[in-house]
């Protein structure tokens, strides 16, 4: 390419009405960086995306609602209020460098045969939806070579939870069949707000525990911006991808969460990992 980044137009959706499911089809060959929708028309705000998904070669990698979506983006202080644009990052502008940044920068041209999105959408009024795409060239060193990020890929894979009374109670999170992954973030989205802390283990080593008052503390001090009904458990909270954490040689990994009273909600999970693992 002759520019660092092209921002550009992607191909339009299709079945873009008031209550379904709207797609529509990106080109490879590039990195994507960012997926922009831009909403549009009578009616159509972030709340009313009940569900957003996106696949690459048919296998789902970023999911959740606008709402879910757009309290990730608000965290890393990268989110915006305006009410007409909702971001879906793989590059992370909220960590330290370019290096650490581009990690997770989904480079297509690495086994990715397809990418696909789905937009559904209830209760809107005439609307629009236009994507908006910031790439940039192939994970490649000068030599040819690609660099040692070239592969993994940012996923945000959703999980559903359902809690009947309060206490610590244990709550499974995939962390890959074959050969594990690097999570960098974990987020309960909570329906009644009465998550009180988390505490984490991998192979019985404690890695991380808090409470809610420690936790957000710790996120302010570093320019992160806690989100109501949403307790996230952060790895690379100073911005230093190196210290996410790295599954890949984990036998267990447990997740002891603290509940106040009865929830449901659901567990949002940033991955770094390969298209095929999770």
């Amino acid at each position: 390419m002759s520019v660092g980044k092209l921002t550009r137009y992607g191909l339009p959706f299709s079945n873009v009405v008031a209550a379904g499911t709207a797609t529509n089809n990106i080109m490879v060959g590039r990195t994507l960086e960012n997926f922009q929708l831009k909403l549009g028309g009578t009616a159509l705000t972030k709340a009313m995306i009940t569900l957003f998904r996106m696949k690459a070669n048919g296998k789902t990698i970023i999911e959740g609602t606008g709402t879910e979506i757009d309290k990730l983006n608000a965290y890393r202080g990268t989110g915006t209020t305006n009410v007409k644009f909702l971001d879906i990052f793989f590059a992370d502008y909220s960590l330290n460098n370019e290096l650490d940044r581009q990690v997770g920068s989904l480079d297509t041209n690495v086994g990715i045969a397809n990418l696909t999105t789905e937009v559904t959408i209830a209760g809107a009024t005439a609307p629009v939806l236009t994507p908006i795409l910031s790439e940039s060239g192939s994970q490649k060193s000068r030599q040819g070579e690609f660099l040692p990020f070239a592969g993994l890929l940012s996923k945000v894979l959703r999980y559903p939870y359902n809690i009947a009374n309060g206490g610590k109670l244990p709550v499974t999170v995939p962390f890959g069949p074959q050969n594990g992954a690097i999570i960098k973030r974990l987020h309960i989205v909570s329906n009644s707000n009465v998550v009180t802390g988390v505490t984490v283990k991998q192979d019985s080593l404690v890695v991380h525990e808090s409470v809610k008052d420690e936790n957000e503390f710790m996120q302010t001090r570093h320019g992160r911006v806690p989100q109501a009904n949403m307790y996230t458990v952060d790895f690379v909270v100073d911005g230093d991808i190196k210290k996410a954490l790295d599954t890949r040689d984990a036998r267990s990994l447990e997740w002891l969460i603290d509940f106040s009273g009865a929830d449901s909600g659901n567990i949002l999970v940033e991955y770094i990992d390969s298209l095929g693992n999770l």
